[in-house]
């Protein structure tokens, strides 16, 4: 892997719906071959972000809620269910090359989620995979990851609580089934935030053997 070049961003808009269109964006120009490998980062201000069909699967969210608090929803090209992303989330997403055969969804969430894992375990916080798509922290929900995949290119994305408003999300969203409490990460590392994650996966990164470049993708 030594060599294998991988940019790392962090957008600074904080408009949802801008966010999620560059996602979108930037996974075709990934796909098509124009883009190296990615990580890439931003916060949104309040919202919901849901995948395309509702699902009990995944959970929801209370929509007379979501009206009452003037929350917007927004659709995102993953599937899945909601989630509640305020400014003290996290928004991470990695574009990986495929080996050309399709990853099975756990094999897929596993890949995405390794950087992530490694990176918190180097702030002190001992984080776990939970197939197929949440990060837990002792035993409490701090991730959940959605994903999209060609034979050529392959995007894991997911949030990471670190100073969210809990209040907010358990009043707007409806977990799935089984799916254990929330917690911010902020409760096992004071004063963590944005930058220090940033900075730690991309320490992560280039001890794994990336060779790691900061660019604006434009």
């Amino acid at each position: 892997m030594t060599g294998r070049e991988i940019l790392v961003h962090f957008d600074r808009t904080r408009d949802p719906a801008a966010n999620l269109k560059r996602e979108t964006e930037l996974f075709e120009r990934f796909d098509g071959g124009h883009l190296p490998e990615l990580a890439r980062f931003w916060v949104n201000s309040e919202c919901l972000v849901r995948g395309a069909a509702r699902s009990a699967k995944y959970g929801w969210y209370r929509e007379d809620v979501a009206e009452r608090l003037k929350i917007p929803v927004l659709l995102r090209s993953t599937g899945g269910g909601v989630v509640f992303q305020d400014e003290g989330n996290l928004n991470w997403s990695f574009f990986l090359k495929s080996s050309g055969s399709l990853p099975s969804p756990t094999a897929a969430f596993g890949m995405g989620s390794d950087y992530i894992l490694k990176a918190l375990d180097s702030l002190g916080i001992e984080a776990l995979f939970s197939p197929p798509n949440r990060i837990d922290v002792s035993g409490r929900k701090v991730s959940g990851m959605a994903a999209r995949f060609t034979h050529r290119a392959l995007l894991v994305h997911g949030t990471l609580l670190i100073h969210s408003d809990l209040d907010r999300l358990n009043a707007l969203c409806i977990p799935p089934a089984g799916c254990p409490p929330v917690a911010n990460l902020s409760e096992w590392t004071k004063g963590i935030d944005a930058e220090t994650v940033v900075n730690s996966v991309t320490r992560v990164l280039r001890e794994t053997g990336f060779a790691v470049r900061t660019a604006d993708l434009g």
